[in-house]
């Protein structure tokens, strides 16, 4: 292998690069994928909903034997408070029919692996147990990668970036920076095992119906994050993420954080008698849209986490960024191979789909999130409170008329949190939602 040329490494076995990896191979270019993991998904977390609109466009019978826990039919969404929540969900069958709504539930452990199973049918070479530590240089430009292996030294004509929200290659080519603690998620998640039948009555679900519940408010603690429980098989996800720098403002361990999570009030009932089956933790990039990394030079382009693609507001998307991304930097390797031109300038086509791609349109139109969220603290401690008290005394029926009642809640409100401020909120709010 050492003298051996590929037309492309892909750093990095999650599904931005695998996407990457699985275009390139089935147009006839010879790839080779960089795993550290004893194999792929062997060390990659998420949540758990798996968005495939884009694994759909480029394998439309995946669903003939991807690893699918559930498909996603009911999805909540959760203010919760100190001891309580005010929520809502929706639920339609037609999810349960077509499938359009292009969401499930997988275990990353799985499917990844069935991801890279399919990139060598199609052609590619995957190597696992290897970090790569650097780039080889060749008159002042990339010409390959240097890994811990034996005959370890891999040159290709391009390289893709998928190594993950912290890439230390990205950061030695200066395209992104250190990490923000005011803008790096850390997630922590339990696979709990419960049967098959408790997690239907539990969530209310038939057959292989899947449920997504989000938690926002109180969910970390008063920090600036949100909770989540989502339904596979036989076990359910069970998580909370919050940014570093609110973490720690707030003197919390991410455990205790999580373990507080599982024994609120509207929680536990779900998660009781569960048996632990997977404990992880992992970052997340959140910085949105005003610090993505820079994209591509020469003989290089960079996808998915890597790069910053995640869309961290209510829509928590992730893996379709990421897939889209490795889409769109496999498709601009394959002109860049039918021209044997592999400069900036040719790689820079990557830059351009992706400007007009879903991913970069979703992310600019909340590029804003993240500082708004970062500037209203109290819609994680003291709003989920007032309002939770609020709505207890409201729904309290103790012999007060109603229209008294109302009033003096007004008046409590009022007198609770300055209106201008509040008002600034819900504004505020409305970015981030809409």
């Amino acid at each position: 292998m050492a003298d051996e040329k590929f037309d492309a490494i892909v750093v990095g076995g999650g599904p931005a690069g695998l996407t990457a990896a699985y275009v390139m191979a089935k147009a006839g270019m010879q790839v080779i994928v960089v795993e550290r993991g004893e194999y792929c998904g062997a060390k990659n977390v998420f949540g758990g909903v798996f968005f495939t609109n884009v694994l759909r466009e480029i394998m439309p019978d995946f669903l003939k034997d991807a690893p699918i826990e559930r498909n996603i039919t009911k999805r909540r969404f959760s203010l919760m408070t100190p001891d309580g929540e005010i929520g809502g969900d929706f639920k339609f069958d037609r999810f349960n029919k077509d499938f359009s709504n292009n969401s499930f539930t997988v275990l990353r452990s799985k499917f990844d692996k069935w991801l890279s199973d399919k990139c060598e049918a199609a052609g590619a070479m995957i190597i696992t147990g290897a970090v790569v530590d650097d780039f080889l240089m060749k008159d002042k430009k990339i010409a390959g990668v240097k890994a811990r292996m034996e005959d370890g030294d891999l040159y290709g004509d391009v390289i893709v970036l998928a190594d993950g929200v912290n890439s230390l290659l990205a950061k030695k080519l200066n395209f992104h920076k250190e990490l923000d603690p005011k803008s790096t998620i850390i997630g922590v998640k339990e696979v709990i095992g419960l049967s098959e039948e408790r997690i239907r009555d539990r969530f209310a679900l038939n057959g292989n119906e899947g449920a997504a519940y989000e938690y926002f408010g109180y969910s970390a603690k008063g920090a600036i994050g949100s909770g989540f429980i989502y339904t596979n098989k036989d076990t359910i996800s069970v998580g909370v993420g919050a940014t570093i720098a609110s973490m720690l403002e707030h003197k919390l361990n991410p455990n205790d954080v999580l373990e507080a999570f599982k024994n609120h009030p509207t929680v536990a009932p779900l998660v009781r008698d569960g048996e632990q089956k997977e404990y992880s933790a992992h970052l997340i990039p959140d910085g949105g849209y005003k610090k993505l990394s820079k994209l591509s030079g020469d003989n290089v382009m960079v996808v998915g986490d890597a790069a910053g693609f995640v869309n961290a507001t209510l829509f928590h998307e992730g893996t379709n960024l990421a897939m889209e991304t490795g889409k769109l930097a496999g498709e601009t390797a394959i002109e860049a191979f039918k021209k044997k031109d592999y400069s900036a300038v040719s790689l820079s086509q990557y830059d351009t789909k992706v400007k007009n791609s879903f991913p970069m349109k979703d992310l600019k139109q909340f590029k804003n999130t993240g500082e708004t969220l970062e500037h209203n603290p109290k819609m994680f401690d003291k709003y989920p409170t007032l309002f939770g008290d609020l709505v207890a005394e409201l729904f309290t029926v103790d012999g007060e008329p109603k229209w008294n009642k109302e009033k003096r809640l007004m008046m409590k409100l009022l007198t609770s949190e300055n209106p201008f401020a509040l008002l600034k909120t819900m504004i505020d709010m409305r970015k981030v939602i809409i």
